[in-house]
């Protein structure tokens, strides 16, 4: 009983600190009251349905009318992802349209041949032109990466209106033309690119054979085939952040120059907020002026960054409360703590080596994977998603098969020399078909009964205070209703990725020898299971930013592919997926130390990577892959 109180407790502080840190970010997002947010839908010509969250300042009326911007996402993200943007331009009076790329969270996908290559860009364009508090001659758009094509569009589909498009780690000659200036001849351009953008710098490096950190602007002939002379031509190395034109008459190009940042980040830097903001407010008088310095977007993220850790808390608290009730104790290893376990002493050495070897394995398999699946693999029925989504299923199978591997081997080697068996690493379900059927299908209905409450709170936290758990590469986000069959289709192979990769953990490296117990043992396996699910990506992105960031160049072992966009552009991919593996490591080590087997973590885990990826679109449905899109040709 005593037991059951704590974590009810601890229940009740997790929605707390969820809720109250999803209200601090709506206070960010709302300027305590000054701003009215909403999620806003409006359809295509052919009745495809878009979305986005719309911030209207409440000095935006009809007899007062104010600019407004359309800000986007990139490839495979999130409106937030530019909470930098939303909630700063907002706070300077401007209307924003927080808008979801074709094929990303609410927004239905439109096949590119139905398309007009901005993504629902025109569209996000003409939704705002029709509102009575816009105005219409003054319109503004700011995308990142793939969302520039968003930008672009606009421009190219309302010259007269659309004034000014900032375009955030994209880079590419259709835009820097002179052909494109004849097309917007009185729309202000701006670049916002960092010296370590890998993937602009990657695009440029395949497409015309620079080098990296800005070997283009240096070399006058490249410069000169890249830019025209609206921007400096094979000089423009003169004129960065400053630019050349005129802001009054929409002549301006301007290229500015990050120094500290990679792709990822360039909409998440104060030095990138501060150029974007320079650009509009130069280019669109702003409703309320406030210095460029002046930014709170930060603590947006820092909210969002508590809510994801109230996320997680609640997930685990729900997950040993449902351990209490009775039809669910005989999953819990606590009935059975004089079960057989392996003999022999593990030390420290023992440990460190299967860490090191189950961190080098994703390291190993994750560039080649991901190339294999964004290329050679297409989409079908039963798996719909973009190639993005087939390299990050291959590459989650590859893990788990060498994981595998590396557990026969061991097993062989020392484990049944040390009494290892099927019940020992937690594979047996039970004593005969008949328990085991019953265990497992327990299993599958406690998953369903952790996760799905989530993500009830999770719905009405969105619904009421219209702000999703965002950091600024991460986020969990709820999903239609009607998504729900990927579930079906991508569920069952990482599942059993999950199941086989859990053996590793639970065989080799978990800590449940007689005599150890309480908190400190739970904290203990928590640290090695981190280590073994993310530890490999967070070393290989550490090394790859030292490398990058020392020699301007990317670190050998992920700079050539035969394709464009090669391997330096998987570093952002892999930048988002560390938060997201460090969660399932939490999630499966509770569950393994819980249960001693392996089952339970595996349906936690593979419920809450299909919510997470495909269902809550981290990975979007399919859409063109060039980092550039259909516009920029």
């Amino acid at each position: 009983m005593k037991t059951r109180k704590k974590q009810i407790v601890m229940l009740l502080i997790s929605l707390i600190i969820l809720i109250g840190s999803a209200w601090g970010a709506n206070g960010i997002e709302t300027g305590f009251g000054t701003i009215e947010i909403e999620r806003v839908y409006f359809e295509n010509d052919m009745g495809d349905q878009l979305s986005g969250i719309l911030y209207r300042p409440r000095t935006a009326t009809a007899e007062n009318l104010a600019p407004a911007i359309v800000t986007a996402h990139g490839n495979n993200s999130y409106p937030d992802a530019l909470a930098s943007y939303n909630i700063e331009l907002s706070r300077r009076g401007y209307v924003v349209l927080a808008f979801e790329l074709e094929g990303h969270g609410q927004s239905d996908y439109v096949p590119d041949e139905q398309g007009d290559g901005s993504y629902g860009g025109t569209d996000a364009a003409e939704y705002l032109l029709g509102l009575d508090y816009v105005d219409s001659d003054q319109i503004g758009a700011t995308g990142h990466s793939k969302g520039s094509n968003v930008a672009v569009g606009m421009a190219r589909e309302y010259p007269e209106s659309v004034k000014a498009i900032l375009l955030n780690g994209y880079i590419s000659p259709s835009i820097t033309s002179a052909e494109f200036d004849r097309e917007v001849p009185h729309t202000n351009i701006g670049l916002n690119m960092s010296r370590y953008d890998e993937c602009g710098q990657d695009l440029l490096h395949h497409t015309m054979g620079t080098d990296w950190n800005y070997d283009y602007l240096r070399d006058e002939d490249a410069a000169a085939e890249l830019f025209s002379e609206s921007w400096g031509g094979g000089e423009i190395l003169q004129y960065v952040n400053e630019g050349l034109g005129n802001w009054d008459d929409g002549t301006k190009r301007i290229f500015y120059t990050i120094e500290d940042c990679t792709h990822v980040t360039t909409v998440n830097s104060k030095t990138a907020i501060t150029n974007g903001l320079e650009f509009f407010m130069n280019s669109i008088d702003a409703p309320i002026p406030i210095a460029s310095s002046n930014q709170v977007w930060g603590l947006r993220f820092v909210f969002g960054t508590i809510e994801i850790v109230g996320i997680v808390m609640l997930l685990l608290s729900l997950g040993s409360f449902l351990f209490s009730l009775n039809y669910f104790k005989s999953l819990s290893g606590t009935e059975n703590e004089n079960a057989a376990r392996l003999d022999g002493k593990r030390g420290l050495g023992y440990r460190l080596f299967f860490i090191a070897v189950f961190t080098i394995i994703p390291v190993l398999t994750f560039v080649p994977c991901y190339v294999f699946g964004e290329n050679e693999v297409k989409q079908t029925a039963l798996f719909p998603f973009n190639p993005s989504s087939s390299g990050y299923l291959i590459w989650t199978v590859a893990n788990a098969a060498g994981m595998f591997l590396v557990f026969l081997i061991w097993h062989f080697v020392y484990g049944r020399k040390h009494g290892g068996n099927m019940k020992v690493y937690g594979i047996l379900p039970g004593a005969d078909r008949k328990e085991a059927l019953v265990y497992i299908g327990k299993t599958a209905l406690y998953g369903i009964c952790m996760i799905v409450p989530v993500f009830i709170v999770l719905l009405l936290v969105e619904k009421l205070l219209h702000v999703e758990a965002t950091t600024w590469i991460f986020n969990i986000r709820t999903f239609r209703l009607d998504r729900i069959v990927y579930f079906v289709q991508y569920f069952i192979p990482f599942f059993v990725s999950f199941l086989i990769s859990n053996i590793a953990f639970s065989a080799i490296l978990r800590d449940d020898e007689p005599g150890k117990s309480g908190r400190g043992m739970v904290l203990k396996n928590q640290l090695i299971g981190v280590l073994q699910g993310a530890g490999g990506l967070t070393v290989m992105y550490i090394i790859w930013n030292m490398v990058y960031f020392v020699s301007g160049k990317p670190s050998f072992l992920y700079r050539e592919t035969p394709y464009v966009m090669g391997n330096a552009g998987f570093m952002c991919i892999c930048f988002s997926l560390i938060p997201m593996f460090g969660i399932n490591a939490i999630l499966s080590t509770q569950m393994s130390v819980k249960t001693k087997k392996i089952w339970v973590g595996a349906f936690v885990c593979a419920l809450f990577i299909v919510w997470i990826t495909f269902a809550g679109q981290s990975l979007a449905l399919p859409s063109t892959q060039s980092a550039v899109g259909a516009l920029a040709g």
